[in-house]
């Protein structure tokens, strides 16, 4: 699968219907001695938040020709884009769901307190590297502020500098390590954490972070 079929990714709650998709996934990223998440469970737990990245269903088709919008007289923001409009029908006037059944990634989040847990984020390998992680760790974010969460925090391999470098330029900084918190090789775990996520700063940058993301990838994003 290639970057030309990936014209279309949004944003969306996850779905009783999603389950084994993310499933897979999650056995594809992590180790097969890491404990499987109950997805199915979880979808009604109001402490949890998973979020999913949707591709077309038939992404190995031809990829429908793209009809321009006439100019909106303000753009909108990212989260707008990918969240805020699903249900409505697309600009290929078929609904969002018949569009977006094909799951590339998922993010879950936990709510303790003021506190955000990022629990899991995960993409398939296929599809790594063309912006899908940080779309979904922008709405790990966003669903912390619309939970009034102060702070967001997350662990990471010590040895996964890739992922160390999208935290860090989200605003995580190294806290805290785990000792062999990684039960396939014993690794350590790097505890990161935000500023507070309400503070303006914080949000001066985030806004600035999500406009940036949009002006690179702004070709795989759907208005859906």
């Amino acid at each position: 699968m290639v970057l030309d079929q990936l014209r279309e990714v949004c944003l969306r709650p996850l779905q009783a219907e999603d389950v084994s998709q993310v499933a897979e996934i999650e056995r594809e990223a992590f180790s097969p001695l890491w404990v499987g998440t109950p997805f199915q469970r979880d979808l009604n737990n109001r402490n949890a938040r998973y979020l999913v990245a949707c591709c077309p269903q038939d992404l190995e088709a031809k990829t429908p020709p793209v009809i321009q919008e006439p100019p909106q007289p303000a753009e909108p923001s990212l989260w707008d884009r990918v969240i805020s409009r699903l249900g409505r029908s697309n600009r290929h006037g078929q609904p969002a769901t018949a569009l977006t059944s094909f799951v590339a990634g998922y993010v879950s989040t936990w709510f303790q307190g003021d506190e955000a847990h990022l629990t899991e984020i995960a993409v398939r390998k296929a599809l790594q590297g063309n912006g899908i992680g940080e779309l979904l760790l922008i709405g790990s974010v966003q669903a912390s502020v619309e939970r009034g969460s102060v702070v967001v925090t997350l662990e990471v391999r010590v040895s996964n500098f890739i992922a160390q470098r999208l935290y860090e330029k989200y605003g995580f900084k190294a806290v805290g390590r785990r000792k062999a918190y990684y039960h396939d090789n014993r690794e350590d775990a790097l505890i990161m954490t935000t500023s507070p996520i309400h503070s303006p700063e914080y949000q001066r940058r985030f806004l600035e972070l999500q406009e940036t993301y949009r002006s690179r990838w702004r070709d795989i994003l759907i208005d859906a």
